[in-house]
């Protein structure tokens, strides 16, 4: 009696465990139920904006649900990282965030996130920045521009889509390293996409960002923050090249999906093997190449520790910028 006692009480164990298994398979299976929101820190047509709308409809079919880009523009990424910061951490909402937004803004001004304010979900690229100037700008090289500042400090304006963006920073690292800060003015934007309308008005006359702006405006890059030249633009000089030393020699924009702190870790995984298989997919795979973006994969956990690493180095930047 004793040990048929033990085994019903053991089969009814099992069978609960088997019943909780099974929920919880059905459970972890039903998601995603609904659309996932991306959101895109910046105004549409700048380069963060055109990487998720390529990203977006292969995500969506290797999640086996729905995606769309929303935009949210302001405090050089900031306000969108903000809002997200409080929302549900259910896996619908996902911000892509850069180098900037999510280690270097939370150390330069009073923002309510930190590093411990998300669930890194997955990198998808990194790419190095460029300086440009207009298409039909006078300046054809960067010594046309180390001439010109230097002749008429002052003149000459830099944008950015706001301070402290990837875009400041490019800039501020450029004439910082030619020894030029003091000759050039700073006019933040809301986003690439208003400043690329500054740029063809003539307001600016510099702007820094990844080459795949150069797929939505009349731009030509005068040099790469790259370790060495781009083997698809041979003749484009490195920033060292022109005379920007270490460390501002080099700046990537990395990029990725974080969702707010304490997603369940079943949801974090599978949304980052969706992107895997979304960066990994042919469709995508075409678009960076035909957009110069560079991608680098990086699972949830790989990312997680990344991250992390990224945010206590982003203090060297931030001294080396000025910020």
């Amino acid at each position: 009696m004793i040990s048929r006692s033990i085994s019903t009480g053991l089969m009814g164990a099992v069978a609960a465990a088997g019943l909780c298994l099974t929920a919880q398979t059905a459970q972890a299976g039903e998601f995603p139920e609904r659309a996932i929101n991306l959101i895109v820190p910046f105004n549409a047509g700048g380069g963060t904006d055109l990487l998720i709308r390529g990203f977006a409809p292969h995500f969506a079919e290797a999640i086996g649900g729905q995606a769309f880009v929303s935009n949210m523009a302001g405090g050089a990424g900031t306000v969108a990282a903000s809002a997200l910061a409080g929302q549900r951490a259910d896996g619908y909402q996902l911000g892509y965030f850069s180098i900037t937004i999510a280690t270097i803004q939370p150390q330069i001004r009073e923002v309510p996130y930190g590093l411990d304010s998300w669930t890194p979900v997955c990198a998808v690229a990194a790419s190095p920045t460029m300086f440009f100037v207009a298409a039909d700008s006078p300046f054809q090289s960067m010594d046309d521009v180390v001439t010109a500042v230097r002749d008429n400090p002052g003149q000459y304006l830099y944008g950015s889509s706001g301070p402290g963006a990837i875009t400041h920073l490019s800039m501020v690292a450029a004439f910082e390293g030619l020894g030029l800060s003091d000759h050039v003015r700073h006019l933040p934007f809301q986003g690439s996409g208003p400043a690329m309308q500054g740029m063809a008005a003539g307001t600016i006359q510099f702007f820094g960002d990844t080459e795949l702006l150069m797929q939505g405006g009349d731009l030509r890059p005068l040099m790469v923050f790259n370790a060495e030249r781009l083997e698809h633009l041979p003749d484009l000089p490195t920033a060292r090249e022109v005379g920007v030393q270490a460390p501002l020699d080099e700046l990537y924009l990395w990029g990725g999906l974080f969702a707010p702190a304490g997603l369940d870790q079943a949801v974090r995984d599978q949304l980052s093997e969706a992107c895997r298989v979304a960066t990994e997919s042919d469709g995508f795979r075409e678009f960076a190449d035909r957009t110069g973006t560079v991608l680098r994969y990086m699972d949830a956990d790989t990312f997680d520790a990344f991250y992390r690493e990224a945010f206590g180095a982003a203090s060297t930047l931030i001294e080396a910028s000025g910020l």
